[in-house]
């Protein structure tokens, strides 16, 4: 008898497509079809099906073969659906993130699944601190009796989150030697200390997932979760969207990391995604930070999450010290104050570890030549060409387009007229060279070290010593634990000060909290010098107290009085089209046909922050409403009843970090 099924397809567009079987089918099976002149696999949402209207019988393709020994389960597959209606993102393209790899594989032989060989007498956990103990009893209790499965830890560097977690995986192992754990990192090139930490406490390796591994590494996680052989994996954010057998814990590590925010494709929070899952198929979710968002504060004060908070007995306090940019004035062509210098010298004079922060990639934001005055700009962008000197390329951070720095202006034609404006790690760098020429450096940003090899290499050569002074980036602020580190550098924050983001006062806060956090491990007090020109900020005087609680109470009533997050809903909408006048003239229309009434309000359309970006022009609609309104069904109803021109591109962004 001929059966009709409706199956999700990793593709653009939206709905499910009709296909006829013979055989026993069930809902979540994965299948081979025949989709236009592709044969892709998919996944089975419906069985037992009328016959499409308006089709002959033999109109519908049959379903070509049945993927044995994968599924993904119903817990998934709810979450598909749901994890579509939160983000308006295309159910094909979150399929195409589960089992995308399927239709990747171009080898004819079976996979082998990654299988972790362990148990559990080799497990040999760090002995928990007491107010480690008591957190941990606290979660398990909660667990076992069901009454709470969100938690999140606070803690300050070096106070033992970490083991925290290890000891609740570990009860989780011993519960069910089946279950399934995923740790999500927000920088996974940087985990190489997590991952011997791991193996060291449980006797086998845990599987590594990120965008970097080989295509045969990802064939092996996706069929040994799938099978259930592989326990535990730690990942960045596109972990989440696998398919595990037996997930029982999500752990989200430095949860508040601006990272776990997918921006490209379609666009997700981990986080939220994660506790999204939890709620689905009722399992713990563990978040962790030194420096808690302030969403997962909120929801702890409301109850949603159990808020646990380390003492501080693993860490010394630091001395900080902010140095007044206009009393220490720099001196010409240099960016390290005079008291900055002298206590790097003092510090390597002890033997010790330095790090100069500065969240600025390559050697100088803007270029320009002082004969014509022309600036260097990208020609896909509205942005300036940033100049990284060790490449000798002037290179886009938005589009990665790059030309070589030339001797002679490409505009005017004269030599040696380039001056770079402005600084980034490759200018302090050699500063460190000049001023200090016998001291070790290093330079830790995503430009050099983009493998996980590389990240290692560095790491190890901090541990043993062979490194003076590291220059770095937000990227060298997580999750690292160096113990001869003793003075940190701050050597330019004001530039992040004057954003008018959301999030920007927030977001300074975390960065100087974490780079602060490298410092003054074990029992030694570190110092930290933070270079300004507004030292009267109040965001200095938080962190010179080391005051997160007055920082969280004081940024919720801000945000409190302005209605903002996580007192009202955000959505920001982002029309593009390579016409300026187009994309103008589509978000006006678009704009029209949004509700007037005191619980929406609508700003723009704008232009971007990058007007120009990969030569579209882009115009922003952003929106803010009440939290009892549903902005995501308001935004799809509008953008149901739209015709797009076939020029024009909408992305939809929904909570916009």
């Amino acid at each position: 008898m001929l059966n009709f099924a409706e199956i999700l397809l990793p593709t653009a567009l939206d709905g499910v497509f009709s296909y006829s079987y013979k055989t026993t089918l069930e809902i979540g099976n994965i299948v081979k079809v025949e989709f236009g002149r592709r044969k892709i696999w998919g996944v089975v949402v419906k069985t037992n099906q009328p016959k499409p209207k308006d089709l002959g019988i033999e109109k519908v393709k049959e379903i070509l073969e049945v993927k044995k020994d994968l599924s993904i389960n119903h817990e998934y597959l709810e979450f598909i659906y749901k994890f579509s209606d939160y983000n308006l993102a295309s159910k094909g393209m979150i399929i195409k993130a589960f089992i995308g790899i399927l239709n990747s594989d171009k080898t004819k032989k079976d996979v082998m699944p990654l299988v972790q060989n362990f148990s559990l007498n080799k497990i040999n956990l760090k002995k928990l601190t007491e107010s480690q103990q008591q957190i941990t009893n606290k979660i398990w209790h909660e667990i076992t009796h069901k009454s709470q499965l969100k938690f999140l830890i606070q803690g300050a560097t070096g106070t033992g989150k970490t083991e925290i977690y290890f000891d609740l995986i570990a009860k989780i192992l011993r519960q069910d030697q089946n279950s399934q754990t995923l740790i999500l990192l927000p920088e996974i090139a940087l985990t190489s200390q997590i991952l011997l930490r791991f193996e060291a406490c449980f006797g086998f390796k845990a599987a590594i997932w990120h965008s970097k591994i080989t295509q045969k590494n990802k064939r092996e996680i996706f069929y040994g979760l799938n099978s259930g052989s592989l326990r535990v994996l730690i990942g960045a954010r596109s972990a989440l969207l696998l398919p595990f057998k037996n997930l029982k814990l999500i752990v989200i590590d430095e949860e508040h990391d601006p990272s776990f925010k997918q921006e490209d494709i379609f666009r997700f929070h981990a986080r939220d995604m994660a506790i999204m899952l939890g709620n689905i198929a009722k399992f713990p979710i563990v978040l962790t930070s030194a420096t808690p968002s302030i969403e997962s504060y909120a929801n702890s004060l409301s109850k949603k999450y159990l808020h646990l908070v380390l003492d501080q007995t693993y860490s010394s306090k630091n001395d900080i010290e902010i140095i007044d940019l206009k009393q220490n004035k720099l001196e010409t062509n240099y960016h390290i104050s005079q008291p900055l210098k002298l206590e790097i010298i003092k510090k390597l004079e002890q033997k010790k570890q330095i790090l100069l922060f500065i969240n600025r990639r390559g050697y100088s934001p803007v270029t320009i030549c002082k004969s014509c005055s022309q600036k260097y700009k990208c020609l896909n962008c509205d942005s300036h060409l940033v100049l990284h000197k060790n490449k000798n390329q002037l290179i886009c951070h938005y589009c990665s387009y790059h030309e070589p720095k030339e001797k002679k202006c490409k505009f005017c034609g004269q030599e040696n007229t380039l001056i770079s404006l402005g600084i980034g790690v490759e200018k302090i760098l050699e500063e460190v060279k000049q001023v200090f020429p016998s001291a070790k450096t290093a330079l830790a940003t995503s430009d050099n070290i983009d493998s996980f090899q590389k990240a290692e290499e560095l790491v190890a050569k901090i541990l043993n010593n062979e490194i003076d002074i590291i220059i770095g980036t937000q990227m060298i602020s997580k999750g690292y634990d160096f113990p001869n580190l003793a003075l940190v550098g701050i050597v330019d924050i004001d530039s992040m000060l004057y954003s008018s983001e959301l999030r920007s006062l927030e977001r300074v806060f975390q960065i100087l909290q974490q780079v602060i956090g490298r410092s003054g491990r074990r029992n030694e007090k570190g110092k930290v010098l933070i270079q300004t020109y507004n030292p009267q900020s109040l965001i200095f005087e938080f962190i010179k107290n080391e005051d997160r609680q007055n920082f969280y109470d004081f940024e919720l009533s801000n945000r409190k009085i302005l209605e903002l997050p996580p007192f009202s809903r955000m959505a920001k909408i982002e029309i593009s089209s390579f016409k300026e006048i187009e994309a103008k003239n589509f978000a006006k229309k678009l704009i029209q046909r949004f509700p007037i009434n005191n619980k929406i309000e609508i700003f723009g359309p704008a232009p971007a922050a990058i007007s120009r970006l990969k030569n579209r022009f882009q115009f922003l609609i952003n929106i803010r409403a009440d939290k009892k309104i549903n902005i995501q069904k308001l935004i799809k109803d509008i953008l149901a009843g739209v015709k797009f021109p076939t020029n024009i591109k909408i992305r939809v962004d929904i909570d916009p970090q």
